[in-house]
């Protein structure tokens, strides 16, 4: 199998969500180890460029939920509660690219501009 033809596979798996069983096998049988390193190099990536992960303290409110699905209408959203590391706010990981809304990021920006005054 091509590069390419493994790409394109990826590529389908993470546009249709889910991989079902039959496909699966297909993979393991027919697929050399290097071609199956291969593959889930480029699904790993495609998940991650079709992945929003909104990590939250808390609950995000439904207007908070509607302007992230407005921002990232083609995306897949994952709503992660992790309270120890946020604190409070939420912060959006898409891509390589962090948004980072919480308190403490905040906290730390406004700590920034007070030392660079001074």
């Amino acid at each position: 199998m091509k590069k390419q033809q493994i790409k394109q596979f990826a590529q389908a798996i993470v546009s249709e969500g889910e991989i079902s069983e039959n496909v699966s096998k297909w993979l393991l049988n027919n697929l050399t180890k290097a071609e199956m390193k291969l593959f889930v190099k480029y699904l790993s990536a495609e998940i991650k460029e079709f992945t929003v992960i909104a990590k939250y303290a808390g609950e995000p409110s439904d207007e908070v939920k509607n302007k992230i699905r407005q921002m990232f209408r083609d995306k897949n959203i994952v709503y992660i509660r992790d309270d120890k590391e946020i604190g409070a706010g939420i912060k959006l990981e898409f891509g390589d690219y962090i948004l980072d809304y919480t308190v403490s990021a905040m906290i730390v920006k406004i700590m920034k501009g007070i030392k660079e005054r001074l």
